[in-house]
């Protein structure tokens, strides 16, 4: 039983590397997808941080805030982030998908493509049943940015310098830095280990 679920994930994998490596421009795609998803969330918040007219142009501090305008602040942040970065990326990677499955596989490759998934996710879901998971990477990736954005702010001076002291702007602007420092120090070796990983994984 145990050399059958080998073999089963033995082929399985071979399936999966054999489809990457034929279309690894899709991969490729919907990797710049993402990066563009992200810069478009950055740049959204910077340019709602200065024309919101909730926050004060990015000039109020948290003082200046009540529960009415911090509440009406988030939840436009929410929408404008939907309507700009969120609906946009959906609506693009939909239409990989759909030019990849409707003019790109041929029947073959679906019926398999359907035939393994179908059987990942019942396998997936037996072995997740009655487990319970730990803390997450986007937990951890959190949590290095907020111990960033602490240091960042310690640096300039600002340690024990009231909340009420600083407008919604400086925070942003610390809050961007560091996040853009820890993508670049978390990502770029994460992707050189994940491109070793695959070569060796896959590639041999």
């Amino acid at each position: 039983m145990a050399s059958n679920e080998g073999s089963n994930e033995i082929r399985n994998e071979i399936f999966w590397r054999n489809l990457v490596i034929r279309y690894w421009y899709f991969v490729l795609i919907f990797g710049l997808l993402i990066v563009g998803a992200i810069i478009g969330f950055i740049l959204t918040l910077d340019w709602y941080m200065d024309y919101s007219t909730i926050g004060g142009n990015g000039s109020y501090t948290f003082n200046d805030f009540s529960m009415r305008t911090a509440i009406l602040w988030v939840l436009f942040l929410i929408l404008w982030i939907l309507l700009i970065v969120v609906l946009p990326t959906l609506v693009v990677g939909g239409i990989i998908v759909a030019v990849i499955w409707f003019a790109v596989l041929p029947p073959e490759v679906k019926e398999e493509v359907k035939i393994r998934s179908k059987k990942e996710e019942e396998e997936e879901h037996m072995k997740k049943r009655g487990m319970k998971h730990g803390g997450s990477s986007s937990g951890a990736f959190g949590l290095l940015t907020f111990i960033g954005v602490c240091i960042h702010i310690a640096v300039d001076g600002n340690w024990q310098t009231p909340f009420g002291s600083l407008n919604m702007r400086y925070f942003l602007d610390v809050w961007i830095t560091v996040f853009i420092w820890a993508l670049i120090i978390v990502g770029i070796p994460a992707v050189i280990f994940g491109i070793i990983w695959f070569a060796r994984k896959y590639l041999r």
